[in-house]
């Protein structure tokens, strides 16, 4: 299910937010549309040169409490990102990767995913420009290079949702529809992830692009934290509002250099 943007607080804020004091928050970063710039498709996407050292510099001023959550499985944010390091939570939730290294995995769905797989294929291969994304117990169709066929992707996805039964729902994103087990979203994984070390205590932050980041802006929101949109997309539970991942890369690197300042007084 779409996460509906008004089910908590909806801002139409435009105000970037404060640069965060390091000791006392958790840092959560989505990936693509957040960190960097979309591509026609996942596997093009990457980071810019000195990314992975600026966020890992953020990651060492923050004692390891920063996560990277995302609609990819792991592996892709590893190679989108290049830092498999970090705590990380890949498939809008159901799998995280915890701060010491420890991976858990959604399990427990039992549908026919093979055959709904070959008819997702099928579907791409006669729609010229629309992609499947094949994960771990889910599949995305993404229409970035076929935006007239919008239509007929969320209509094939509905049928594939009837289908895989009432153990999965579908989660519209920017310009792609995913089939994932229900349940686990990016809020779910930034609360699990508060509750351990090294978040525990800290004020959440979160940082994010897509209707998908709305369950996070939400959690962090009811944890007494920051949320912030990056992009035009309103209405939208975030406080605060970043034009665009070059905005986010100059708020991390006025982040870091505060963090620095702060540790040298």
């Amino acid at each position: 299910m779409q996460p509906e943007a008004g089910s908590t607080s909806t801002s139409t804020f435009a105000d970037e937010p404060p640069i965060a004091r390091a000791p006392e928050i958790a840092l959560f970063l989505d990936v693509d549309g957040t960190l960097i710039d979309f591509a026609p498709t996942p596997g093009l996407a990457r980071a810019e040169p000195g990314l992975a050292d600026l966020l890992e510099t953020i990651a060492m001023r923050l004692d390891g409490a920063l996560a990277l959550i995302s609609g990819r499985e792991l592996d892709s944010i590893d190679a989108a990102i290049g830092l498999p390091r970090l705590a990380a939570a890949g498939q809008h939730g159901a799998q995280i990767r915890r701060a010491d290294g420890e991976v858990s995995r959604f399990d427990g769905v039992s549908t026919p995913m093979p055959a709904l797989r070959r008819q997702a294929d099928a579907f791409a291969d006669a729609v010229p420009g629309v992609l499947v994304e094949h994960k771990y117990n889910a599949l995305a169709l993404h229409f970035r290079g076929a935006p007239h066929a919008a239509a007929a992707v969320h209509a094939a996805a509905q049928t594939l949702l009837s289908e895989a039964g009432p153990a999965y729902e579908l989660l519209p994103g920017n310009a792609v529809v995913e089939l994932k087990p229900a349940g686990a979203t990016k809020g779910t994984a930034l609360s699990a992830l508060m509750r351990e070390a090294p978040f525990a205590g800290r004020v959440p932050w979160v940082l994010g692009d897509d209707f998908t980041d709305e369950h996070a802006f939400e959690s962090a929101n009811a944890l007494g934290g920051v949320s912030v949109i990056v992009g035009p997309r309103r209405p939208t539970a975030a406080r605060f509002a970043l034009a665009d991942p070059h905005a986010v890369r100059r708020w991390l690197e006025a982040f870091a250099i505060d963090a620095e300042r702060s540790e040298a007084r």
